[in-house]
């Protein structure tokens, strides 16, 4: 009942948020002007000198919609990942799916395991991951990083908390600790993402390693979903479903470059080298396949670029410190990401990883096994791959027990309770239920107060601030409430809990 009128309240806040997210987002966390790309930020030598933040973003269903034909938008709705293509590493990775799975791209990406090793349908994280295993979490946590991963959704979700603690992040910050005025449209908004990545990196005092997704951009793309967009999109000969599809991804890509823009903003001000790496996990599903047969981007599934054209994700890699130079293009399958990111960071990685970056000169592709020969594939090189990854798997497995996981921290940790205070003293309020304000932090949207053990409704205010209202049965005659705030998730697990404080309380 609690999480009824959590979940109640948050939804007024909702709609006020998303009132107000959909102008021309001239919200807090609007990236202003674009930032000066044309030279590195001047680091002094021993600035220079110290290891660079790497900071990955998985962005929710990224692409480029005007690659459909036969469309006109109103405007660019990405063109500040554009921009980026003039002066930096750029170009597309040879995704393992369409429309979802990105669970799979995040483990080719973190891990270099390839999913076309995995039987089809899995998802590895649920399925596999059931032990520690090597990461780039893992790599660069040996070399003082702190490592870091967000992600906008449940925390059960794909058994999140539980991969990203044996891929050896020491800290995972997922929906729950957001906050309910975070939301554009049904999602928690990319903003949002972004602000937690430069917290984590503002509060460290030496490198990090971020990895983050987004949830903005994610399927549906139904007409509505923003509460307005700002792009228009025309087309002859393309049905009224198509143009409105498109439309709504449109505004969701518009949101996922504004967020690069404000983190590449932030970051060419900070002196201290950082790498953002920005990718697409795979495209979106436009009820399927619909709007790309209509606007004729694609025949059909026989169409004979069907794997070329719907498994492409686009991709960039900004830093601020490096010389600029000829933008170098990049073709390759989410699995060769990170020892490309390890080199360019100048980064020590591991004898697997070294083994996929000397593969990807030979192999910068992966495709499924019936299109080696088109792509020119060596089966021997791609069965070379599966063994060397089924050995690598199997000694994660063999050594699990002789694996002490690190220190790992779900959210911000215990939610501080400070101080309590009671509403007005009107007689209907005296009658009714007994308003109390929750003062400390750091407070999300899982957060709900209980009084002596029972859940009460709780409604978010502010980090800070959460307001209770204790029905009047629970309150005895001159006793006193024993207050603490719990962490809940949506199917009602605690995941932290404050220090429990007494407050006095009398019954009128």
């Amino acid at each position: 009942m609690a999480r009824l009128f959590r979940w109640a309240a948050a939804a007024a806040t909702l709609l006020l948020v998303l009132t107000f997210s959909a102008s021309e987002y001239s919200k807090p966390g609007d990236p202003g002007p674009p930032p000066d790309l044309s030279e590195p930020i001047a680091l002094t030598p021993e600035e220079l000198r110290q290891p660079p933040n790497i900071i990955i973003v998985l962005s929710e269903a990224f692409w480029d919609p005007t690659q459909l034909p036969g469309l006109q938008f109103s405007r660019d709705p990405i063109p500040f990942f554009h921009s980026l293509q003039n002066s930096f590493p750029h170009g597309t990775m040879l995704s393992p799916m369409f429309g979802g799975g990105t669970a799979n791209v995040e483990l080719e990406v973190l891990t270099g395991l390839s999913y076309r090793f995995f039987p089809p349908d899995s998802v590895v994280y649920e399925q596999y991951i059931k032990q520690p295993t090597p990461s780039l979490a893992t790599i660069l946590s040996a070399q003082g990083y702190k490592a870091t991963a967000i992600a906008p959704f449940h925390q059960w979700f794909f058994t999140s908390t539980d991969v990203y603690r044996y891929l050896g992040f020491s800290r995972f910050i997922p929906l729950e600790f957001f906050n309910p005025d975070e939301f554009v449209g049904p999602y928690m908004g990319d903003a949002a993402v972004a602000r937690r990545i430069t917290e984590e990196s503002e509060r460290s005092h030496g490198p990090d390693f971020i990895f983050a997704n987004t949830m903005e951009n994610h399927y549906h793309y139904y007409p509505g979903k923003f509460k307005r967009n700002t792009i228009d999109v025309k087309g002859d000969g393309v049905s009224a479903e198509t143009i409105g599809l498109t439309e709504t991804l449109a505004q969701g890509m518009s949101g996922a470059d504004r967020m690069l823009q404000s983190l590449v903003s932030h970051y060419s001000t900070v002196r201290e080298p950082t790498i953002i790496v920005f990718f697409g996990d795979h495209l979106p599903s436009l009820e399927k396949y619909n709007a790309y047969v209509d606007t004729g981007y694609i025949s059909g599934t026989d169409d004979p670029d069907f794997l070329e054209k719907m498994y492409h994700v686009p991709l960039v890699i900004w830093n601020n410190y490096l010389p600029r130079g000829e933008a170098e293009k990049l073709h390759m399958s989410p699995s060769f990401l990170g020892p490309h990111v390890l080199k360019m960071a100048g980064r020590e990685g591991s004898d697997y990883t070294d083994y996929l970056g000397e593969l990807s000169k030979k192999l910068p592709v992966l495709p499924p096994a019936e299109h080696y020969a088109r792509y020119g594939i060596d089966p021997a090189l791609a069965g070379e791959y599966a063994r060397r990854q089924a050995e690598q798997f199997a000694e994660a497995q063999r050594l699990a027990p002789q694996r002490s996981e690190g220190t790992f921290e779900l959210g911000y940790g215990q939610p501080r309770l400070q101080d309590i205070t009671t509403g007005g003293g009107s007689r209907s309020e005296r009658h009714g239920p007994l308003q109390l304000t929750l003062e400390g932090g750091r407070f999300g949207l899982g957060c709900t107060v209980f009084v002596d053990g029972q859940a009460v409704p709780t409604t978010w205010r502010s980090e800070s601030t959460l307001q209770a209202l204790v029905p009047r049965e629970l309150i005895g005659g001159t006793g006193t409430l024993a207050v603490q705030i719990k962490v809940l998730d949506s199917k009602e697990n605690v995941l932290a809990v404050s220090e429990t404080l007494s407050f006095p309380a009398q019954r009128h």
